[in-house]
């Protein structure tokens, strides 16, 4: 059976499809159909398996924490080994038995096993204690074990745990370049094992990676929170046009980049316009300046080469660093956050995502825009409950703008499909 998403998004343009004369209508109810078909064998069994596996598993690790003290050095070794090389021994067996979901569970164990060997051995011959080191080794055998056998689980996992290594190591004031590295060959991993939950996973770990880095590159750089948020801002607008591009040449991947892009861009603008401080004294306002030029001149050529991107989107975009650099130069001394102008943007950029979301059929923008919409008003509402005038002013003003601005919207929506179906015929 199709994944709900993707047979959803199918059955949602079919109708245009078949408009278009893409697809005759005597053939769109056989798609809907083979959509919709359960050819798939119950997943069930195999999850309470799995399960009953991992409950077994535990057990046997009590009973062996329970008498480990007793053991000797080479019988803990022994038990370790062979509980390792046991897991792997099984995947390869219901591998070749083409048992695919319980060859994956295998590998997980493997990897988990190999994992606890490290600290366990480490513990037992009173290793240096260094945590990120045996992050890495650790990921470093997950990936082993997922290139050699392209194990989707086993790959996830590594992918976690690359993660928690460069979390780790940013931890200790460390800017983590070597993460780059393995992260890379997962990445490429992922994309030849062409699995969508680690192409997902990729793109978080180059999120966690550069956002945990931020501060500590801003440190070196003498760089303040405003300067930091516009520069990466910035940076997550020019990946939003990356997926502007990918989607113009149809890539699968495209929308998932303007997702992710977008979900940090709204909280990079409401950290910067909740932050009580101003520009730090120094040459670091520069470089935020020059960041936001590059975004607006990387916009411009995407409009001008991609057909979905409209210039409202360029100014909308641009507003996103612009706006942090704007909440930065009008924060006061003592710390006073210009809501005044600051609030109005951010709710304005969240109806432009949801028109966005509407024009390029992307329900995952429309919602996010709804949502971030609804926890900024009520954040308004929250700081503002003392001056309840003010806040009854605000959104008085909020409201008539947006439905002036719905009218609008549907007048030149109605206009635009006139013209077009005049076009048409």
């Amino acid at each position: 059976m199709w994944p709900t998403s993707y047979a959803k998004r199918v059955a949602s343009d079919l109708e245009s499809w078949v408009e278009k004369g893409w697809v005759s209508a005597d053939n769109a109810p056989n798609i809907l159909a083979s959509l919709n078909k359960e050819d798939a064998p119950s997943k069930l069994p195999v999850v309470i398996t799995v399960l009953g596996a991992v409950l077994i598993g535990f057990s046997a690790m009590a009973f062996v924490a329970a008498n480990w003290a007793d053991m000797s050095k080479g019988l803990r070794l022994g038990i370790l080994g062979l509980a390792m090389w046991s897991a792997y021994g099984a995947a390869a067996f219901l591998h070749m038995r083409n048992q695919v979901a319980f060859t994956e569970a295998a590998f997980v164990v493997g990897v988990a096993l190999f994992g606890a060997n490290i600290m366990l051995i480490g513990q037992m011959y009173h290793l240096p204690q260094d945590f990120p080191a045996g992050l890495l080794a650790w990921s470093l055998g997950g990936l082993v074990t997922a290139w050699v056998v392209q194990s989707r689980a086993a790959l996830a996992a590594t992918q976690l745990l690359l993660m928690g290594w460069t979390m780790a190591v940013i931890s200790e004031g460390d800017i983590h370049l070597m993460y780059l590295l393995p992260w890379a060959v997962a990445a490429l991993l992922a994309f030849r094992l062409d699995w969508g939950p680690a192409k997902h996973l990729a793109l978080i770990g180059l999120i966690v990676w550069l956002l945990g880095n931020s501060p500590n590159l801003a440190e070196n750089l003498g760089w303040g929170p405003i300067e930091l948020l516009t520069v990466l801002s910035s940076l997550f607008g020019l990946i939003w046009l990356a997926g502007i591009a990918g989607e113009e040449r149809q890539q699968p991947f495209a929308r998932a980049l303007q997702g992710y892009a977008a979900i940090t861009l709204l909280v990079m603008f409401w950290v910067g316009h909740v932050v009580d401080e101003g520009f730090e004294d120094g040459a670091g306002y520069l470089i935020p300046a020059l960041s936001v030029v590059v975004l607006l001149a990387a916009s411009v050529f995407a409009f001008a080469r991609a057909s979905i991107f409209a210039p409202q989107d360029i100014i909308a975009l641009a507003t996103f660093p612009v706006g942090i650099l704007l909440s930065g130069a009008l924060t006061t001394s003592d710390g006073d956050v210009p809501f005044i102008l600051t609030a109005p943007l951010l709710l304005a950029l969240c109806v432009w995502l949801v028109t966005l979301g509407t024009r390029l059929h992307n329900r995952f923008l429309i919602n996010l825009g709804f949502a971030a919409f609804g926890g900024e008003a009520l954040y308004l509402y929250l700081v503002t409950f003392g001056t309840l005038l003010d806040t009854a002013a605000f959104f008085a003003v909020g409201g008539v703008l947006l439905i002036a601005g719905g009218f609008v919207w549907e007048r030149l929506r109605r206009r635009a499909t006139a013209t077009q179906s005049e076009a048409t015929s």
